[in-house]
């Protein structure tokens, strides 16, 4: 199975999956959608939220893109175009692919990972959808609890960033990340 990426209208990626669900008829396709929960401060008070991972970009799982399907999905309001090229359409590279789905293995909304810090103050990550991905973390807000993760989709640079909880530093957390 190939994993192909679409880019809709940002904001509008909820409508379009059921604009194409609703048109979908025969097509046996999967559209994967990974939001992550946050917690957002504005005005003074935080509360939970959720956000696009990769606004404006859902991942279609099929075996290939006929010229029939992919006018079906041209046809959809908010459509703008599959990536790489929007007249030849390339499946993810296998090892984009992975880290995608390695992302929605922890399901389509992707909570918080448990993190700690080791000695030298660099992020070690304990569980969650962070896990795995600890080289392509390049930024880390303490105050916020988010880290920016740098991923590749057709060989561009994409930075996203995902929600984490600090984790006691203690020795019962340490023996179980060795």
């Amino acid at each position: 199975m190939n994993l192909y990426v679409i880019q809709v209208k940002t904001g509008k990626e909820d409508t379009y999956i059921k604009l194409w669900e609703s048109k979908k008829g025969h097509l046996p396709l999967k559209i994967i959608w990974l939001r992550k929960e946050l917690m957002i401060r504005k005005n003074g008070h935080t509360h939970k939220g959720l956000k696009s991972v990769f606004p404006g970009y859902l991942f279609l799982e099929a075996e290939n893109i006929d010229p029939d399907t992919f006018q079906e999905f041209r046809h959809i309001h908010y459509f703008s175009r599959f990536l790489k090229a929007d007249e030849i359409i390339y499946p993810l590279p296998e090892d984009e692919a992975r880290k995608i789905y390695d992302l929605a293995k922890y399901g389509r909304i992707l909570g918080r990972s448990k993190v700690i810090y080791n000695e030298d103050d660099r992020i070690v990550v304990i569980d969650g959808p962070m896990k795995g991905f600890e080289g392509q973390i390049v930024k880390v807000d303490r105050r916020k609890k988010r880290a920016k993760i740098r991923l590749s989709i057709h060989n561009n640079g994409y930075m996203i960033d995902l929600g984490f909880e600090v984790l006691e530093n203690t020795d019962e957390v340490k023996s179980n990340v060795g």
